[in-house]
């Protein structure tokens, strides 16, 4: 049955990030530039007297305290993530690796055998109809993919939203092109993983022959731009 499934789908081919360079480097600098906001402010506050900022004495302290815990939190995110982070994902035969190209090294590496039933993970809540499922977290642009997986036996919920976890590699171009690639290559190598069919509908991917529709997806992002020219257009003549 499997050999009849592999059979009927399109050959797998493997397929690697692609980062928006610009943006990536615009994200980046954003985040450098907010780093240094706040150690300038700290020195700032620290080399001039009340007189030459301005402050009393409880205005200095306070934000004396405000930039030190944004420094302070922002450095330590930083040191928590260090490890974390990677530039760029690659989905092949072997499975799905995070790769962080900076420093060359191999962030986490999943071989599509360690995909595990959703059975095997006990949910506090109730759990998924399918092995693969995805949502949209609040205030979030991209879908953060779930399904179990086996690591060191322990099986766990992995998620993925396949953009990069790096200031500076953080948004993929091919993303949709890798959402296709890891539901093709879990039919492929793990026929028995079952994938949420809202999936291929949110992400424009055909069910049968896995091809994208990109001519939907310029349709449905040109009358959405539309709707939001519209919706300014009335707000701006209501307020004024």
């Amino acid at each position: 049955m499997q050999n009849q499934i592999k059979k009927s789908l399109p050959p797998f081919k493997a397929v690697t990030s692609k980062p928006m360079v610009f943006i990536n480097v615009l994200l980046g600098l954003f985040g450098v530039f907010f780093l240094l906001f706040f150690l300038a402010g700290i020195i700032f506050i620290m080399t001039n007297s009340s007189d030459e900022t301005g402050l009393d004495e409880i205005a200095t302290v306070a934000f004396f305290l405000i930039f030190l815990f944004a420094l302070v939190s922002f450095s330590a995110l930083l040191f928590y993530y260090k490890k974390r982070m990677y530039t760029t994902t690659i989905i092949d035969e072997k499975g799905i690796r995070y790769l962080n190209k900076f420093n060359n090294v191999i962030i986490k590496d999943l071989p599509w055998n360690c995909f595990a039933k959703k059975e095997k993970v006990e949910y506090i809540l109730e759990p998924p109809k399918y092995d693969v499922s995805s949502n949209t977290p609040m205030k979030a642009v991209f879908d953060q993919f779930y399904w179990p997986v086996l690591i060191n036996d322990k099986v766990m919920v992995h998620n993925d939203a396949f953009l990069g976890k790096h200031f500076f590699a953080m948004i993929y171009s091919n993303r949709l092109e890798l959402i296709r690639t890891f539901v093709l290559g879990t039919a492929h190598y793990r026929p028995d993983i079952t994938i949420d069919p809202a999936i291929f509908v949110k992400h424009y991917i055909d069910p049968e022959n896995y091809l994208i529709n990109y001519r939907q997806r310029r349709q449905i992002q040109f009358f959405g731009f539309l709707f939001c020219v519209l919706i300014l257009v009335i707000l701006y003549f209501v307020v004024y």
